[in-house]
């Protein structure tokens, strides 16, 4: 059964709020490649226009959106739609808790929702 999940500014869980980061677009974009590589998730497109990178593993598709609010902070979020036969929001979880530690190790968080 698909599991759709959406991070933005308003979520009630943390985990599901937009984070900011102190740091530029272009940074936390090659940081957010150099994890999904890392991961072995493959990058099927990047739009700079829009802001928006979509990549794919088994099971999974993850849209992330990278936002430069100013030249120090830069905010992403997440659109990922998994198809599990178990554990679709636990593996939805999973890579979101990863995601934010590997990006964490590179960036200081600001905050979670800043511009509700």
């Amino acid at each position: 059964m698909a599991k759709i999940l959406e991070t933005h500014e308003n979520a009630q869980e943390e985990l599901l709020q937009t984070h900011y980061y102190k740091t530029s677009y272009d940074k936390l974009k090659e940081c957010y490649l150099d994890i999904l590589e890392k991961l072995h998730i493959h990058v099927i497109s990047i739009d700079d226009n829009y802001l928006e990178i979509y990549a794919e593993k088994p099971h999974m598709s993850i849209q992330a959106k990278i936002i430069e609010q100013t030249p120090v902070e830069t905010s992403i979020d997440f659109y990922i739609d998994a198809e599990f036969l178990f554990g679709n929001k636990n593996k939805i979880y999973s890579f979101l808790l990863t995601m934010y530690q590997e990006l964490g190790k590179s960036f200081e968080l600001k905050g979670l929702g800043l511009h509700k």
